[in-house]
């Protein structure tokens, strides 16, 4: 691996991808667990954050967007839960439906047609969907899609040349030590995987709250939930969303669904179909021992 104060690395470009990640299916009921989020160039961080701020602008005239956290699942169902009568309303409760569900829409239409300033510096999303009747599932959804984001800067700089770094940027929450230290692993040595060799440092995590490309990461993790975790999938947001996944060789390299029906081929979502037709080998937690 070449360091970052090797004397061989001084040549290098340093220009750096950003990867914003949240997670879905936390709660207990969730048959899968998401960790999904959007990699995009810091030459168009800013732009992208423009974007999607921007479907704000549908907010009633007197609101302030300041005020609004675009996160996905309150936007649709912002009624309180009446089983927590103490929890604090939702700001988005006095926004009326039709308004949501057309920020929504705005939000996954951001995500999707959003040009990046350099074709050769591509906006990509990440995710890794693993069965939750693993016990490991949240260290193999944090394994895949790191080594998946590392991969695609190392495939860019084999293409062309110019190496850049990566930074991986977490909503905060209570894995926030644990996910430190086995990344910080992972760059010294290999896992399941392999050695993280274009990270700069570990995941840092903040308050979704300030960042709106953590809400975009938000949307992503969501619209994957709504296809993958409910007992009748819902693709209408994930669908707008499939092919600005990673991918390279027809391969869809940017998103993984870890299930034990993978080696039976029982599963026919675009990640695992476009696994299947390439004859690549199977996500790694599944090839993994169970």
């Amino acid at each position: 691996m070449l360091d970052l104060e090797d004397p061989a690395a001084s040549s290098w470009e340093r220009d750096l991808y950003a990867l914003y990640l949240d997670g879905s299916g936390t709660h207990g009921g969730s048959p899968v667990f998401i960790l999904a989020g959007v990699a995009v160039h810091e030459h168009d961080a800013y732009h992208l954050q423009q974007r999607f701020s921007g479907v704000l602008g549908r907010l009633p005239g007197a609101a302030d967007p300041r005020d609004y956290e675009l996160h996905a699942a309150e936007i649709k169902s912002p009624t309180r839960d009446r089983r927590k009568p103490k929890k604090k309303p939702s700001i988005w409760e006095g926004v009326p439906t039709r308004t949501r569900f057309g920020i929504l829409e705005a939000g996954y239409r951001a995500l999707r047609t959003y040009d990046c300033i350099d074709t050769k510096y591509p906006r990509a999303y990440f995710a890794a969907v693993v069965e939750r009747s693993y016990t490991d599932y949240e260290e193999r959804a944090w394994e895949e899609v790191l080594h998946r984001f590392d991969e695609m800067l190392q495939r860019q700089a084999k293409e062309s040349g110019e190496h850049q770094r990566g930074i991986v940027i977490h909503d905060r929450d209570a894995t926030e030590g644990r996910v430190q230290k086995r990344a910080d692993e992972w760059r010294m040595m290999a896992g399941r995987i392999g050695v993280l060799t274009h990270m700069i440092d570990v995941p840092f995590f903040a308050d979704s709250r300030s960042s709106r490309l953590l809400q975009a990461a938000d949307f992503v993790a969501w619209g994957l939930w709504r296809y993958y975790g409910l007992p009748s999938p819902d693709d209408k947001w994930a669908r707008t969303l499939w092919d600005r996944f990673d991918s390279s060789g027809g391969v869809m390299h940017g998103l993984v669904h870890v299930t034990r029906g993978y080696r039976f081929n029982r599963c026919e979502c675009p990640a695992c179909k476009s696994r299947g037709e390439s004859s690549e080998v199977a996500p790694t937690g599944e090839a993994a021992s169970n």
